[in-house]
């Protein structure tokens, strides 16, 4: 394949040895702007044995795009289980604490040089890329379609459609673009300038973006159905992730609440560090009526609280609570542990509490509460007070709805990029056969 005049220019203004690459980390590493185990990733050294089966590529280009790229691959891994995901993320962009990628690897984006974007594609042979977050690099996305490999871009916010190079080419953007075979676009700008590099009508799609919190967790519908028959009309809150040091708030808070409600139940799932035994202690020492709940143990009347023990998946059991429950306190947020994802329990449509100490995910905390859809607490006392207030449907139900549509949106970006994802898996198998 004949490469574009823009790509040969460009290859000749950036041509450097392997040596200078090498010298140039050698000194970042030196300073302590890079580890050794960051050098080595983005030499193509090193790397971690390829998982057998098909490996879907997922680059992240900016610190916008990887939460969304990382609920993209898992929403695609529900439909396809033998599917493994790579994400690789852009210079510069940090892994945030509590991202899950089950099935998937992390790594960082090779330099951007012939022989160590080859060694990369050798080694991880990828069956197709999804770029979300421009920055686009010249060298990599030129070798990806020399591979024949089929190629998605998808904007993000804050993360304009730009090359990832100082050096002006004249035609280069273009013929980077010409790389990919789709694009979703959320400006008109961007979408004109896919327009003008070539591509057709049927390969462009202004959707918007493809943002964090569209996916919820799958749940037992068959529990659901009989713990909704079992509890019937009776009031339910939820505690979720909670850490030792608030399980006195938690009890506060519920001791508060049932003076409005003798009948409400309170369910409690504990986060890693919190030792179910002595959490029960604590309930029983504080006069509250709780039991340990198994899958299939009936909750009687006369139980105030259930605690909920590890089951494995605590994604899917938090999101059976999140749905049954329309008030959900979200826990390591009192105490100083930087909180926990709020977007399950927005997505099962749940009105959401927290503490102040939300850190970890300050971003999707904040897009909340503009939206009117979370609500923080410094302590037990407020915790209880707003349980109590929130036990008025109409004000849970506002809540909830509030959260229920920031979390969904971006999910039909998320809906026809997992449809356009399986076609071109689907018939990369049916040319391999």
């Amino acid at each position: 394949m004949a490469r574009p005049f823009p790509f040969l220019l460009y290859s000749g203004l950036t041509r450097r040895s392997a040596r200078r690459h090498l010298d140039r980390l050698d000194r970042l590493v030196t300073a302590g702007e890079v580890t050794e185990e960051m050098r080595n990733a983005r030499l193509a050294q090193g790397l971690p044995k390829r998982p057998k089966g098909p490996l879907l590529w997922l680059h992240a280009a900016t610190a916008f795009a990887l939460r969304p790229a990382s609920e993209l691959f898992c929403r695609i891994r529900d439909d396809r289980p033998d599917l493994n995901g790579l994400i690789t993320l852009g210079h510069g962009v940090e892994l945030p604490p509590g991202l899950s990628l089950d099935g998937g690897l992390l790594a960082a984006t090779p330099e951007d040089d012939p022989n160590i974007v080859r060694r990369f594609l050798t080694h991880w042979d990828p069956d197709e890329l999804i770029w979300i977050g421009g920055r686009f690099r010249p060298t990599l996305l030129r070798a990806v379609e020399e591979r024949g490999l089929p190629a998605i871009s998808i904007d993000a916010p804050k993360s304009p459609a730009t090359l990832d190079t100082h050096i002006p080419v004249p035609g280069l953007r273009s013929a980077v673009l010409n790389c990919f075979d789709h694009a979703i676009t959320a400006w008109e700008e961007t979408t004109m300038m896919w327009y003008r590099a070539g591509f057709g009508s049927d390969q462009v799609e202004k959707l918007g973006f493809l943002e964090e919190g569209g996916i919820a967790p799958s749940l037992d519908e068959e529990e659901l159905s009989r713990r909704l028959e079992e509890l019937k009309t009776r009031p339910v809150w939820f505690a979720t992730r909670i850490a030792t040091a608030e399980v006195g708030d938690v009890i506060r808070a519920h001791k508060r609440a049932l003076r409005r409600a003798h009948r409400l139940l309170l369910a409690v799932s504990l986060s890693d560090n919190a030792p179910l035994e002595s959490v029960r202690a604590q309930f029983e020492g504080a006069g509250i009526d709780v039991m340990v709940l198994g899958q299939d143990s009936p909750i009687s009347e006369s139980v105030q609280a259930v605690l909920l023990p590890p089951s494995g998946n605590e994604r899917s059991q938090d999101g059976l609570w999140h749905r049954i429950a329309p008030i959900s306190f979200l826990g390591r947020s009192i105490a100083p542990f930087g909180g926990v994802d709020p977007y399950p329990a927005a997505a099962m449509g749940s009105a959401i509490l927290h503490g102040p100490h939300v850190e970890s995910y300050a971003t999707a905390y904040a897009r909340l509460t503009s939206g009117k859809a979370a609500q923080d607490v410094r302590d037990g006392y407020e915790l209880g007070d707003e349980v109590r207030r929130l036990m008025a449907p109409d004000q849970a139900a506002l809540m909830a709805s509030s959260a229920w549509e920031i979390s969904s949106t971006g999910a039909e970006v998320t809906d026809r990029v997992a449809d356009l994802v399986q076609d071109f898996l689907d018939l990369r198998e049916r040319l391999d056969a």
